[in-house]
């Protein structure tokens, strides 16, 4: 996305129906209707006709992002140089082809895989 650490922040509420995200930078919010669309598939969240259902979970959202338990213990500095090493970690997001990535982090992904037979 191109943004600073403080505004690529998500923030999810869900309760029994609804699945809210805000994200911070200007992004419009996200919002599911769980019980018409389990699979997360309609996003209401710019919907007019939802902005009652949105307050009620900016409400609650902001209610819990308030409890003295929530802060950040890493700078963003410290966000910003670790950007781009969960992948030498094995974790690798948004790779739907072989070409998308650098060989060096294909390779552990390619090949029979290793056998544990309790050794």
């Amino acid at each position: 996305l191109g943004v600073a650490p403080r505004d690529a922040r998500l923030f999810m509420m869900r309760d029994a129906r609804w699945k809210f995200i805000h994200a911070e930078g200007g992004f419009a919010p996200m919002l599911f209707d769980l019980d018409s669309d389990p699979d997360e598939l309609i996003d209401l969240g710019r919907d007019p006709a939802y902005a009652a259902v949105r307050d009620a979970c900016y409400d609650k959202l902001f209610s819990w992002a308030r409890r003295p338990s929530q802060r950040t213990t890493v700078s963003d500095q410290q966000l910003i140089d670790r950007r781009g090493k969960s992948r030498r970690k094995g974790i690798v997001l948004g790779v739907n082809a072989a070409d998308e990535i650098d060989a060096e982090l294909l390779e552990k992904y390619q090949g029979k895989a290793r056998q544990s037979h309790g050794e």
